[in-house]
């Protein structure tokens, strides 16, 4: 690997790419906690045996912003399977009712108004 800030991931393939760690912790959870579980290692490596090399190279163009998919498309599901499994889209089905509760009782708003069949305004 060219620097101490690279890492190297490895597909199920066996094909090989070298990445940029702080690019991969910041693009999602899954790879900051891999890569932070393996920060004691000299070289860290990240093994994907579920994905091959055409699905990785395109995972890290999307990281980098380099390539852009319609990953909802019903066509890329393959590519959408592969997104939820390194973090940088959420796992389906994602329940936006249980984040927009979250949200509201962080946030202190309450989107229950006039559930009462009141008009409240």
């Amino acid at each position: 690997m060219a620097r101490s800030t690279d890492c190297l991931i490895i597909a199920g393939d066996g094909v090989r790419f070298v990445a940029d760690k702080k690019m991969l912790s910041d693009a999602s959870a899954f790879f900051r906690d891999t890569l932070s579980a393996l920060c004691h290692l000299e070289e860290q490596v990240i093994q994907l045996p579920t994905l091959d090399g055409k699905m990785v190279e395109l995972m890290i163009k999307i990281i980098k912003g380099e390539a852009f998919v319609d990953v909802w498309a019903q066509e890329n599901r393959d590519v959408l399977a592969a997104a939820e499994l390194v973090g940088i889209v959420p796992q389906s089905p994602f329940d936006m009712t249980a984040f927009r509760n979250e949200f509201s009782v962080d946030q202190g708003w309450d989107f229950n108004f006039g559930s009462d069949g009141r008009n409240q305004a």
